[in-house]
């Protein structure tokens, strides 16, 4: 299996297993646990599962997956307050805003575009025809997908929750930049165990243990599991995996997809069936990941390159 064939299977069931993220977190607040509980309690889980396979891996291989160069400490610490701040402002943008999903899904699908245009302004990356289709296509498509285009309901609509929205978007693409250079030395497993780590730090100081404790019921408790293992734990291996090999940028423009798994998902379990707008949505998303796909361009080998140079 060649490089961009694995990156970009790695990055379709990353998005597959993000999917179901929508249904997951308003379950969570219905159920009356807030975004810090939230947080706080998937990371730790996620954390103590990379950090056990990363002591098998110890123990079976012999490689040390938590060794981390001096040198290299301060992008680590860099990439984990960005991925922090990205979860803890965007989930309080979800309590704010929910249920106006169009609005939450609609501000974040933007992040491909910014990422973009810093990539091809700032750092050189090459952008062909092909990836510029998909772009484009993928951003309208899930812009319609999700209900933010033509029109988006006013439902629960405050300035609060739009601006925590918009901060997520950028640190997210932060989170990008940095982890894209620190994923040229070091493994997806390094990485995501140090940044859950770090989330779950600052999500523990945000609140007192009584108060996450007092928030978890049975119920909300196996959902926090199921995000922990499912969106979590191999959601991010599969996301990191697939920018080591096909570069942030690509992922970011596939990951627009996830809209297709989540109508697949609402149908199946629910019996939702999507709008005629949204078909038309989905059919562009359809024609980005196509789009990208035959493109095969591999930014992250570009840029190695173009640094060596």
């Amino acid at each position: 299996m060649n490089k961009y064939i694995k990156g970009f299977l790695a990055m379709v069931g990353a998005t597959l297993l993000w999917s179901s993220l929508e249904v997951s977190g308003s379950y969570i607040y219905a159920e009356g646990a807030g975004t810090v509980t939230l947080l706080s309690m998937r990371f730790l889980i996620a954390t103590l599962l990379f950090g056990l396979t990363m002591l098998v891996t110890l123990y079976r291989t012999g490689e040390n997956l938590f060794k981390v160069d001096k040198k290299d400490i301060k992008q680590f610490l860099i990439n984990g307050f960005f991925i922090g701040a990205h979860l803890i402002t965007y989930w309080f943008a979800w309590e704010l805003l929910d249920p106006n999903l169009p609005v939450i899904y609609g501000i974040f699908y933007m992040y491909p575009l910014v990422l973009s245009l810093i990539a091809v302004i700032f750092q050189g990356e090459r952008f062909g025809l092909n990836r510029k289709i998909a772009l484009g296509l993928g951003t309208i498509g899930a812009l319609f997908a999700v209900e933010f285009l033509p029109s988006f309901s006013t439902e629960a609509l405050n300035l609060k929750g739009i601006l925590l929205d918009i901060v997520a978007v950028g640190t997210w693409v932060g989170y990008l930049l940095v982890g894209q250079n620190i994923m040229k030395k070091y493994k997806p497993l390094t990485i995501v165990f140090y940044d859950f780590l770090q989330v779950f730090i600052y999500a523990s100081i945000l609140q007192s243990p009584s108060v996450t404790i007092s928030e978890l019921t049975m119920n909300n408790f196996l959902v926090i599991l199921y995000l922990a293992v499912v969106a979590s734990y191999c959601a991010y291996l599969l996301y990191w995996t697939a920018v080591k090999s096909i570069g942030a940028t690509n992922a970011g423009m596939i990951e627009l997809a996830t809209p297709i798994f989540g109508s697949l998902l609402a149908y199946i379990f629910f019996t939702t069936s999507p709008t005629l707008l949204q078909v038309f949505g989905l059919l562009l998303l359809v024609g980005s990941v196509y789009m990208n796909f035959r493109e095969k361009e591999i930014v992250y080998d570009q840029l190695t390159t173009d640094n060596k140079s």
